[in-house]
């Protein structure tokens, strides 16, 4: 499986044949406006997706979609989800509760890092005993959210959940990646590495991590985040 996450800035009918060229399965997307009609692939398989408001005076959505074999269902508990995640249950070769995430901050609404905590509240209450995955734009670690995010960091560690990118990189926790995920007012020279794929550990061990490139993504005027995915092979 290819599981990606991008946050794709709008334009979702003109971004998303670039995510689908990825050879993507399944992707979280922040910041979409999922289509009425979902497109079938280069190669005439189907795609599937759903998508969820993450405020309401907004029309940008948090979004997941498969391709077959694969395809996504909003998961039995997301009515009890923050509003900044999306839970799903992926059915295909193999199952397992997918929990898409973009926090935002908007009025009374808690900061980047306590979001995401909240997001592994939901994790650890309604999906400890199946395979999980969390991806997205977590907005977060940036210098000022350091401490606090590796915190939350290892409660995921705890929940047998790493992230496939640091694993792929040999990155110990706290370590700065090399390759940026976001890259502020479109410069080159502000990158950041906001944007993860935390799989259950056995998955990991062997992922292929790859970070999408600013020129193709960024610099094209495309978004001003790059695309993450991680292959692996999943199992019950």
């Amino acid at each position: 499986m290819k599981l990606g996450t991008w946050n794709c800035c709008g334009r979702f009918d003109a971004n998303l044949p670039h995510l689908l060229d990825l050879d993507v399965d399944v992707a979280v997307v922040c910041e979409a406006r999922t289509p009425e009609a979902w497109p079938r692939t280069a190669d005439g398989r189907s795609v599937t997706g759903l998508g969820r408001r993450v405020w309401a005076e907004s029309w940008k959505e948090l979004a997941v979609l498969a391709r077959e074999p694969w395809t996504v269902a909003v998961h039995e508990e997301a009515g009890s989800s923050p509003a900044w995640a999306l839970p799903v249950r992926v059915s295909g070769p193999t199952s397992f509760t997918l929990v898409g995430v973009w926090p935002v901050k908007l009025g009374a609404m808690p900061g980047y890092v306590a979001q995401i905590d909240a997001t592994v509240d939901w994790i650890e209450q309604f999906s400890a005993d199946e395979p999980t995955v969390l991806a997205g734009d977590f907005n977060a670690p940036i210098p000022s959210s350091r401490s606090r995010y590796d915190r939350i960091e290892g409660r995921l560690h705890e929940l047998g959940l790493v992230d496939a990118y640091r694993v792929a990189r040999g990155l110990e926790l706290g370590e700065e990646p090399v390759e940026a995920t976001y890259f502020h007012q479109r410069r080159q020279d502000q990158p950041f590495h906001i944007d993860h794929v935390f799989l259950p550990v056995a998955w990991a061990d062997a992922a292929k991590v790859e970070v999408g490139e600013f020129a193709g993504w960024v610099g094209s005027g495309r978004s001003d985040h790059v695309p993450v995915t991680a292959t692996f092979e999943p199992s019950a």
